[in-house]
């Protein structure tokens, strides 16, 4: 019978790099003798990660100068940027190697950087290095289905156990939910379901969070499409309550650089608006003009209405 999870538990970004570092700890060469099941993991995790698996692991720490994860290995230094619902953001990897490169107290020169991008809830795509301080064939992108496929392999450690069945429960969580409504999903559901749509309706896009004020909402963009100076697009907001979906909107919108352009072509939302009414979307109750507007929109309440709009 299996017990208690400290993984249902310890759900935040933090709790997860503990883990990563336990896991990569055991690939250290004064662990091999007494684990040694452990320790292969660890060093095909590590290979998994772009390191040769050969390499000894020699130290490892978690939030060094903000990195989340820091292999020290005998001939690389392996950064991983661990998430799991979050994104990357402000080019934060390509500034820890920045800072890596130019401290040379901090850190050994010897040794060539690699990065790893791991992402254990959804996963959109991999990490594409955007300066070329980073070369795409040093940089690595995981998500749970890696993990799952390489914790199947030797899970006796009960911490390593645990944090796979964690993995496996977000999984069959996905599952479960294929037969019900969409008011019992959770993100992980959605993610999943707008990803495989999307991608089989060969659609560019992408999915997120949206932070604000009131907690944010996970959203879906597509169909952009540009206007003059504005673009138009599509986008799918999902509200959720106690971890399930309590709120889905669908909505029409126009963004540009600034109010004052976006204000420009408020004539021309009108027209885009009064198309969208005629086939039964409404405007949005307080209609204020920003950067980022929505100009028309309706409650989701089906799978059928979701694909309804992203096919229309």
């Amino acid at each position: 019978m299996k017990g208690p999870n400290i993984f249902d538990y310890a759900t935040s970004e933090l709790s997860q790099d503990a883990f990563l570092c336990y896991l990569f700890s055991f690939g250290k060469e004064a662990n091999k003798q007494n684990f040694p099941n452990e320790y292969a993991l660890a060093h095909k995790f590590l290979f998994k990660c772009g390191v040769d698996a050969e390499e000894e692991i020699l130290s490892v720490e978690k939030q060094v100068d903000n990195i989340d994860v820091l292999v020290i290995t005998s001939n690389h230094i392996l950064i991983v940027e661990d998430k799991t619902y979050s994104n990357e953001h402000d080019n934060q990897i390509i500034r820890y190697v920045r800072n890596m490169t130019e401290d040379n107290t901090k850190f050994p020169t010897d040794k060539k950087i690699k990065v790893c991008y791991l992402k254990t809830g959804d996963y959109v795509k991999g990490y594409t290095p955007l300066d070329d301080v980073l070369s795409n064939e040093d940089c690595r992108s995981l998500r749970r289905q890696d993990l799952i496929e390489l914790l199947k392999e030797c899970h006796q450690d009960q911490v390593i156990n645990m944090f796979y069945e964690h993995l496996l429960k977000i999984e069959k969580e996905i599952v479960a939910c294929d037969h019900e409504d969409i008011f019992t999903w959770r993100r992980a559901k959605w993610f999943n379901y707008l990803y495989n749509l999307l991608k089989n309706k060969d659609k560019k896009f992408d999915i997120g969070n949206v932070p604000n004020a009131k907690g944010g909402f996970y959203a879906c963009w597509f169909d952009w499409e540009y206007e003059g100076k504005v673009e138009k697009y599509k986008q799918i907001e999902i509200y959720f309550k106690e971890g399930k979906t309590d709120f889905v909107n669908l909505c029409f919108k126009v963004a540009s650089d600034n109010k004052e352009i976006t204000s420009s072509y408020k004539n021309e939302m009108i027209v885009w608006q009064k198309e969208a009414i005629q086939k039964g979307y409404s405007r949005p109750k307080c209609w204020r003009i920003g950067r980022t507007t929505t100009y028309a929109c309706k409650n989701g309440k089906t799978k059928q209405d979701i694909e309804s709009f992203i096919n229309e």
